[in-house]
């Protein structure tokens, strides 16, 4: 009394899952795994060596050798049957070199810098003066504003 559908709705063979020919278009195979890594003259020479291995065991032990897993391997091969080791690799961008600054600007850049901590140092100290006047003018019960008849003779 067993069933020939299997629980869960699934096939009971493989071979009736539809595999798509088609390529995923969101994947790039030169740029996608191990796209980077490794250098495409690399690939092309690892893939050479590796379809000279043709006793058993040899793969593998080709791989060890070298540090490759099988699917890395397989992953070289994708991209070599997609096309992407045979493009020419793209030239890499050279970065600019950077222009050594003038060394009497370097020099006027320093002393500003310099000028700057010593003037920030000052103000602190004025602030730290300023807040004391305040307490005492506060515990002296003073009034730190200018009174009025100085104002007065200001003003005329």
């Amino acid at each position: 009394m067993s069933s020939t559908v299997p629980t869960g709705g699934q096939p009971d063979d493989f071979s009736e899952i539809s595999s798509s020919a088609e390529p995923d278009p969101q994947v790039i195979p030169g740029n996608s795994e191990f796209g980077n890594r490794y250098t495409r003259a690399y690939k092309l020479k690892v893939l050479r060596e590796s379809d000279a291995c043709t006793k058993p065991g040899e793969m593998g032990l080709y791989l060890r050798r070298i540090g490759l897993t099988h699917a890395t391997l397989t992953c070289f091969r994708k991209q070599r049957a997609a096309g992407t080791l045979d493009a020419p690799q793209p030239t890499e961008k050279k970065r600019a070199e950077k222009s050594l600054p003038d060394p009497a600007a370097l020099r006027r850049q320093m002393e500003l810098e310099r000028e700057n901590r010593k003037l920030r140092r000052q103000l602190d100290q004025a602030e730290a003066v300023i807040e004391i006047q305040k307490k005492v003018a506060r515990l002296l019960e003073i009034s730190l504003e200018e009174p009025d008849y100085l104002s007065f003779k200001r003003s005329s």
